[in-house]
């Protein structure tokens, strides 16, 4: 078992995870990409040393980030979502039926592959009509 240790460049906090296997590492024109699985966390993605997602716990952080704005609107109906390559805004946006159109606007089409091969589930709908 090897060990990652994330300390975030914003942040005076450390971690350290134990990793079971790294299943994906490479860099895009942007950041560094690494897709490693943890035995509580699962699969996470990590960008520039920094954890993205976990299979574990992603949901906490879309559905906070979606639904609290969403339903504080009388009838949203056309959402930019910019960054979120991991595709997890997305899918949580599309759950509201007043939604019409999502712009998803993201720098990196690399996170975006990358999390569809290896988080399908929270990607499922980056591709959507």
């Amino acid at each position: 078992m090897i060990k990652f240790f994330e300390r975030a460049p914003y942040a005076p906090v450390e971690y350290l995870y134990d990793v079971d296997e790294i299943l994906y590492k490479g860099k895009s024109p942007f950041q560094e990409i690494m897709v490693v699985r943890n035995p509580y966390y699962g699969k996470m993605l990590i960008l520039d040393d920094v954890v993205q997602i976990t299979e574990r716990d992603e949901f906490f952080y879309h559905e906070m980030l979606t639904h609290v704005v969403l339903y504080a609107h009388p009838k949203p109906r056309k959402v930019i979502v910019i960054g979120g390559g991991d595709g997890g805004v997305v899918r949580e946006v599309l759950k509201h039926r007043s939604i019409e159109k999502v712009f998803f606007i993201e720098i990196d089409e690399e996170v975006i592959n990358i999390s569809k091969r290896f988080f399908p589930s929270v990607a499922s709908k980056v591709d959507d009509p």
